[in-house]
């Protein structure tokens, strides 16, 4: 019933604004942005079978973020939830990070297989100034890509060559005002063209450091630091070979190493026993991408086909560990996705079929063969179908076989309605799952548990989560101003969770749990004058929880609702300057409610030459510190802390 009323009032209200549109009858702006996540082809933003937010690179380089988990949270229906050292975690409309697929050029990019928990290497692998845009939908999209797609996708679409050789210079230092230590630093390069008729190239590299923060002392032995140190390199480069004027090969290198130097992370104190409890880890990941993608334009029609491959190494340090407690990891996954695009007189097809190979080495924690490999295939067909002009009707599904769970079959339904040139009116249903991990089906797999005290061990016999989900909602593209709204409901069901038997001592991976989110999604953006414009966005969130024990609560730190307000002045042509204020509402934690705040950003760009922009500002400008507002936070907020970057192009 809840997710009805809000339904209802997301519709009424947006189609009172859509006839007061259609009288304006103004053409749009942002309506005609490319997107291609939501269909594997071209599609505007407003008539795509989903709801996106595009971030482009413009946005990244005006914006006070340092990352782009950082960057993703300030979208709606997004949120970057950290842990106790600051390690990321993507949720999209109040699902978990494992329910978020990321992606670059379309191909998937995972490197944490062989980590169960705590690992957000993937967010660090691509340089920030390689990346074009990032297309973030949100809702399901196994239809199309399969597994884990549940809450939504991450599509990172990075720069292509131009005909002309061109190339950015940047830099960024930052520093943190209050607490001690936490001084970051970026430097990064990229430079495109042409090396002949037939050949172009791109190349993209980045180094980023960052000291550990801590909120009080770094000499207190007692307190792990809030903000782990991080070291990363970065570099990824495209060769293009172009075949003919109507096909084109891509050739793709990436190389990518992030360090995290060994630190407490964890300190306890029994004072009954006067006993202190401190645990240390290190790790570090070294991987290189290759990939191989074929795009051709057919007389009736278009074609991709790719094929991508990460190798990767691990070598995780963790004073939990029984001996050797310094292990080396080793995964490699490989991909390889064959699709095709075609118009059949009202349909709008495409079909293809999806192959993946998963091989994890890990000797001292599959304790029989030392190794666990998966594999699984695909196809899949989406039709988007005419039913009259503006009226669109998109039939979508896909079947999965896996040597681990067998089959799966994910279908999609989603009907869109463009009442006239500004206004779309767009919904649907569809169905999605999440296969288990590979640690988590091995009966051999065997690693320390319960704060030392106890082993958790794989199941063969889990079956992949799934979900069931609806959206419906509708979007405004005016010249001057653009907004959109939607409801949306996730039921999520047979949900993985470790289960601890009492009398065994040992925790397994068992299909037990269920969750709830439904909620309510705006933004919008307005130009009120040539030199002022604002923009926003507001998301309300319902989690539930039902645990292995049959329990109903709240799902941990999902604020029940979250705004952003930005003020933009272009005081010149050459100097534009920003004040943002993001709230945080309510939400539990372990059961206890936590209290709401609102963080303010400040950010300044000057542009002193054609080819020169300077860039400074200051995050967390009022200094939030979630400590003294309650000791229940897990995670936090970094203090107030001041950057200056520059760009030079050439």
């Amino acid at each position: 019933m809840h997710f009805k009323r809000k339904l209802i009032v997301v519709l009424l209200a947006n189609l009172a604004i859509g006839q007061a549109v259609y009288a304006a009858a103004q053409e749009p702006v942002d309506a005609q942005q490319v997107v291609v996540t939501a269909t594997l082809r071209n599609h505007s933003i407003a008539s795509a079978p989903a709801f996106t937010t595009v971030v482009t690179a413009e946005d990244i380089a005006k914006s006070p973020v340092n990352s782009l988990a950082d960057l993703l949270r300030e979208t709606v229906g997004v949120n970057n939830q950290t842990d106790g050292t600051g390690r990321d975690e993507i949720q999209i409309r109040g699902l978990g990070g494992k329910y978020t697929l990321m992606l670059v050029n379309g191909k998937r990019i995972s490197s944490g297989g062989a980590l169960w928990r705590g690992s957000d290497f993937d967010f660090s692998s691509i340089p920030l100034n390689s990346i074009k845009r990032v297309e973030i939908v949100r809702g399901p999209m196994a239809a199309l890509y399969g597994s884990d797609a549940i809450g939504g996708v991450i599509n990172i679409i990075t720069k292509t060559p131009g005909k002309e050789w061109t190339g950015t210079l940047n830099t960024e230092y930052r520093k943190v005002a209050t607490g001690d230590q936490g001084d970051q630093y970026r430097i990064g390069a990229s430079t495109s063209g042409t090396i002949n008729d037939q050949f172009s190239l791109s190349v993209s590299g980045e180094v980023y450091d960052r000291q550990p923060w801590f909120s009080t002392s770094a000499s207190d032995t007692t307190r792990p630091a809030r903000l782990e140190k991080k070291q990363s390199q970065n570099l990824v480069t495209t060769t293009t070979w172009k075949l003919s004027d109507t096909q084109s090969l891509d050739f793709d290198f990436g190389y990518n190493k992030d360090k995290r130097p060994r630190a407490l992370y964890y300190y306890a104190y029994f004072p009954e026993w006067n006993f202190e409890s401190k645990d240390y880890r290190e790790q570090e990941i070294t991987r290189y991408t290759y990939g191989l993608s074929h795009k051709a334009s057919w007389d009736w029609g278009t074609s991709t086909a790719f094929l991508n491959q990460e190798d990767t190494t691990i070598d995780d340090f963790n004073s939990r560990y029984n001996k050797p407690q310094q292990r080396v990891l080793k995964e490699k996954n490989t991909y390889v996705k064959v699709y095709a695009n075609t118009e059949l007189g009202i349909n709008s097809l495409t079909a293809g079929v999806d192959l993946r190979h998963q091989l994890i080495k890990d000797p001292l924690t599959y304790l029989k063969t030392g190794e666990i490999s998966t594999r699984s295939s695909a196809i899949f067909v989406e039709d988007e179908i005419s039913l009259t002009k503006g009226l669109h009707l998109t039939l979508a599904g896909r079947v999965d076989d896996s040597n681990t769970f067998g089959n799966h079959f994910s279908p999609k339904t989603y009907l869109s309605y463009q009442v006239n040139h500004a206004v779309t009116v767009k919904g649907g249903i569809s169905k999605a799952f999440k296969a288990p991990e590979a640690y988590q089906l091995s009966p051999e797999y065997s690693v320390i548990s319960c704060g030392g005290a106890c082993y958790l061990s794989g199941n063969p016999s889990l079956k992949p989560e799934t979900s069931t989900n609806f959206e419906a909602g509708v979007e405004v593209h005016q010249k001057g101003w653009n907004m959109s709204a939607v409801a949306f409901k996730n039921d999520v069901d047979a949900m993985i969770v470790a289960n601890y038997d009492s009398v065994k001592n040992t925790r397994n991976w068992i299909n037990i749990a269920k969750a709830k989110t439904s909620g309510i999604e705006l933004q919008a953006d307005v130009e009120l004058s040539p030199i002022f414009s604002i923009n926003g966005n507001y998301t309300h969130l319902k989690a539930d929880y039902t645990d292995e024990a049959g329990k109903e609560t709240k799902l941990d730190n999902r604020p029940a609702n979250v705004a952003k307000l930005g003020v933009n002045w272009k005081a010149t042509t050459r100097l534009q300057t920003g004040l943002t204020a993001h709230y945080i509402g309510r939400q539990f934690y372990e059961n206890v409610e936590l209290p709401a705040y609102t963080r303010l950003d400040w950010n300044l760009s000057a542009r002193l030459q054609d080819n020169l922009i300077l860039r400074m500002g200051v995050k967390n400008l009022n200094n939030v510190n979630l400590e003294q507002k309650s000791k229940d936070f897990a995670y936090f907020e970094l203090g107030r802390n001041y950057y200056v970057s520059a760009t030079l192009a050439f």
